[in-house]
């Protein structure tokens, strides 16, 4: 038969077995076993499942043996260790899985020193030293080839701090504490797989953290071959693609010196600028999420290769003769009507996210933003729109609101009155 052996250096307590709570690690926050309860469960599932095991304590086996006994008519069966009766039953962690204890064995072994692994069908123990070998089951097997899902102790992180470890994803989203899993979401895709050091947990091994927090603190301190990927692979597709990313957790100066030169665009924004046949030019950018965009944006200012008019509408700068030149003949126009522009305010011309929208102003960056299709619309429209934007910037007043419409009657009215050189 062969068997699962697990190893490390020191011969356990045999009291620790036996004691629920019993543990001498409560107070290490960066060790798994921590509860005292681990140990028992391991021993309930391996009876309720009749998985055949052996335990050695240095050289000598401990024997474990069932008692079973008749309360109300419902039949327990007991534990016993060496003799002597336990108040371990077989039907304590009913909830568990084969994976789960030998996560137990395998994280006390880590925890205590020297953890050793193997199959082997030779039974025997070691001075110094704490075994368990467990029956290669089918279920026991499955976690024996898919070893590196559970524990990331062989595998190197791609970037690393005191508090996180970032490695290599997978099918799912994984988060482990010092390289033990303790959290899985089936339902999402990870581009990495994250090591909390100092994950708080519950009694099961669970993560009783919020995962978007976790995962953004470890991206937040990356270095650069973790942000290079991150940027080249991250898509809606996986959770780092869509999560929130709003923690208040500033970015490492890491992510702006990675980036370089290149832009940031977001796929969406891309959609738009091909879905109006634009001649542009992408070279050096980098498409991401549109979540990814709008957070890195805000983080990192001048990043992204789209620019937000007055918080709303995002816009992306294009080069049009044509519409710059039409621009020339409305400011020519106005000019002549004694109606002068702002003289700080510049004018770029380019695509609205929003196809709707013609001209936005920018108050902080002093600019116009102008369609391109604004090549479509007639002299009048235009002078219209630019007067419309050039007094929004000199009020502060936006649109749709009682001052602005107030603020264009009264502008209205005096030029009327000036027109005929009426005093009041």
């Amino acid at each position: 038969m062969k068997y699962l052996k697990i190893q490390n250096k020191g011969e356990l307590d045999i009291r620790l077995i036996a004691l629920m709570g019993g543990t001498t690690k409560s107070n290490n926050i960066f060790k798994i076993g921590e509860f005292g309860s681990g140990l028992k469960y391991t021993l309930s599932y391996l009876f309720r499942n009749n998985v055949d095991f052996k335990i050695f304590i240095g050289g000598k086996p401990v024997d474990i043996t069932l008692q079973e006994e008749n309360i109300n008519g419902d039949i327990f069966e007991i534990i016993c260790i060496n003799g002597h009766r336990t108040s371990i039953t077989t039907k304590m962690g009913k909830d568990w899985e084969a994976w789960m204890i030998v996560r137990e064995l395998w994280s006390n072994a880590l925890d205590e020193g020297d953890a050793f692994k193997e199959t082997t069908e030779k039974i025997e123990g070691k001075e110094g030293c704490t075994t368990f070998y467990i029956q290669v089951t089918q279920e026991i097997r499955d976690v024996i080839l898919n070893w590196s899902n559970y524990f990331l102790h062989t595998q190197t992180p791609i970037s690393e701090t005191e508090e996180h470890a970032i490695y290599s994803g997978g099918d799912t989203l994984r988060l482990y504490k010092n390289g033990i899993l303790i959290h899985e979401d089936k339902k999402s895709i990870g581009l990495f797989s994250y090591d909390i050091k100092n994950a708080t947990l519950n009694e099961l091994r669970e993560f009783k953290g919020i995962t978007t927090h976790e995962v953004v603190r470890a991206l937040a301190q990356a270095n650069s071959n973790a942000i290079t990927y991150y940027l080249e692979n991250v898509t809606d597709a996986h959770y780092e693609g869509n999560m929130d990313y709003n923690w208040y957790i500033n970015f490492a100066e890491t992510w702006r010196d990675t980036i370089g030169g290149a832009k940031l665009i977001h796929q969406k924004a891309l959609d738009i600028i091909n879905s109006r046949g634009a001649d542009v030019d992408l070279a050096g950018t980098i498409v991401v999420p549109e979540k990814v965009y709008k957070f890195l944006s805000k983080q990192f200012k001048g990043i992204g290769l789209l620019r937000t008019a007055d918080k709303v509408s995002e816009f992306f700068e294009i080069h049009s003769e044509d519409v710059s030149q039409r621009v020339k003949e409305s400011l020519t126009i106005l000019e002549s009507c004694d109606y002068s522009m702002h003289p700080e305010l510049t004018f770029i011309v380019g695509i609205f996210g929003d196809k709707n929208v013609m001209a936005q102003v920018n108050t902080d960056a002093k600019q116009i933003y102008l369609s391109e299709r604004l090549l479509d619309v007639g002299l009048l429209k235009l002078c219209a729109i630019l007067i419309e934007e050039n007094e929004h910037f000199r009020t502060g007043y936006s649109d749709h609101t009682r001052e602005f419409q107030t603020h264009f009657i009264d502008l209205y009215t005096k030029t009327l009155l000036d027109k005929h050189e009426i005093k009041l």
